[in-house]
């Protein structure tokens, strides 16, 4: 009886022991259960966490590229905007430019015609005026040596004055022509000097004028394309030559024809065919051959003519100067070096 009560209570520990082991193995799978369950849940949390962190990163990132997109887009439309206008414009200086010299060249063939006409008119006055002038020379010499003759008789007992001859006068003119010839050489020499300076130092001021636009010392509000077209109307202040060269070729074939009528007058026939140096050479080979008659004063009123001729060649020289430079002048203002190569 003692033994069954000894094996009862033995099972009875036993089985609490049990129990008390299975408890706690029970409730050490439960804390583990709820560990994991809790760091599932944090773990869950996290990643959402994550997410919705990538989520907003991403909106932010998506929101300052459509920013910039905005801004690249309304940037390019602004610049297109403005290279619209700057074409816009340039079309529009171009065009006006263009209409310029149209109008230009229009003016320049009415010009020309109107020259044309009053060349003739001119050549047509100029040979009458020299027939007056031949004319007048001979009245003058014949009236010269009528007082002189004259003048002698009523007084004999004085000496008798110089007489002057049909050549002296002629002399006389064209000493007067020399010095009108030279004075025109002169004037020409500088107009065309001073239209040349103006033209070839425009290109050089534009040069040193961007360089200091670059350099931020001069127009810093203005543009490269305001500088060009600056310059552009700066070319037109310089004075066009192409009228006085109209009227100086106009004013070179009065001269010659002139100097042609001194040869006749100096006993030569000059041919229409003939040059003027041909007439002159041709005019001293025939005075020389006269040998113990021949005339002095003839030979150098033949020279001071030759000094003329020499002095209407240099005006050629200077006419065909000054239309190389008319013509550069009309260039800078069509079409200027720097509107073509220049650059910033």
């Amino acid at each position: 009886m003692g033994n069954w009560q000894l094996t009862g209570v033995i099972v009875a520990v036993g089985v609490l022991v049990i129990v008390a082991i299975a408890g706690w193995l029970v409730m050490r799978h439960v804390q583990r259960r709820r560990r994991l369950n809790q760091e599932r849940v944090l773990a869950v949390r996290r990643v959402a966490a994550d997410h919705r962190l990538a989520a907003e990163q991403s909106l932010v990132k998506s929101a300052a590229s459509e920013r910039r997109a905005e801004l690249a887009s309304r940037r390019a439309g602004l610049e297109q905007a403005a290279q619209e206008r700057a074409v816009q414009e340039k079309a529009a200086i171009e065009q006006a430019i263009a209409e310029w010299a149209a109008a230009e060249q229009a003016e320049a063939e009415r010009a020309q015609l109107r020259k044309t006409v009053a060349e003739r008119r001119q050549t047509e006055e100029g040979e009458s005026r020299l027939r007056a002038v031949e004319e007048a020379i001979a009245e003058w010499v014949d009236a010269e040596q009528e007082g002189r003759r004259l003048a002698a008789v009523a007084t004999p007992d004085q000496m008798p004055p110089k007489v002057y001859t049909r050549t002296d006068a002629i002399h006389q003119q064209v000493r007067l022509n020399v010095e009108a010839v030279a004075k025109e050489v002169e004037e020409l020499e500088y107009i065309k000097n001073r239209i040349e300076a103006g033209v070839d130092f425009l290109p050089i001021e534009f040069k040193q004028t961007v360089d200091h636009w670059k350099e931020g010392r001069v127009l810093r509000r203005s543009s490269f394309e305001d500088l060009k077209l600056k310059f552009r109307y700066k070319a037109y202040s310089i004075e066009d030559g192409y009228e006085l060269l109209y009227m100086y070729n106009n004013w070179l074939a009065q001269q010659r024809r002139k100097l042609r009528v001194f040869v006749r007058l100096l006993g030569t026939k000059v041919e229409s065919s003939e040059s003027i140096q041909a007439a002159l050479e041709r005019a001293e080979r025939n005075e020389r051959e006269k040998y113990l008659e021949m005339d002095v004063d003839v030979i150098f009123t033949l020279r001071d003519i030759r000094n003329i001729v020499d002095k209407l060649i240099s005006m050629e020289t200077l006419l065909k100067e000054l239309e190389v430079v008319c013509r550069k002048r009309s260039e800078q203002i069509i079409a200027p070096a720097w509107e073509a190569k220049g650059s910033l």
